[in-house]
């Protein structure tokens, strides 16, 4: 996402005036689509390193508990991902943008 929305804020940005704000939301829309395209890629490599789903009967799935869990684990892999990509802040080029301004 943080790449994208750069990459849109430096290029289409400058062209045509868009916020930063708008390359962002640019960039998570990338990113979302993203995510439902590659979904299943984390559940293959799980199951490659061996890790397999739970024993559960479909009556144990839906206790409240159960359903807690798989929600928190859910927003941990969303946050641990979205911490990674936030890594690529510190490789980002801070001052092309206004660069690209001048040269226009």
């Amino acid at each position: 996402m943080i790449s994208c929305g750069d990459l849109i804020d430096n290029t289409l940005g400058v062209r045509f005036g868009f916020a930063t704000l708008t390359a962002a939301a640019f960039g998570q829309i990338f990113s979302d689509v993203t995510g439902v395209c590659f979904g299943g890629v984390v559940q293959s490599f799980a199951a490659g390193l061996g890790l397999r789903r739970p024993n559960m009967t479909t009556e144990q799935r839906s206790l409240m508990k159960s359903r807690k869990v798989a929600t928190l684990g859910a927003a941990s892999g969303v946050i641990l991902g979205c911490l990674i990509g936030m890594s690529l802040l510190f490789l980002l080029d801070t001052s092309a943008k206004e660069r690209k301004k001048e040269t226009l």
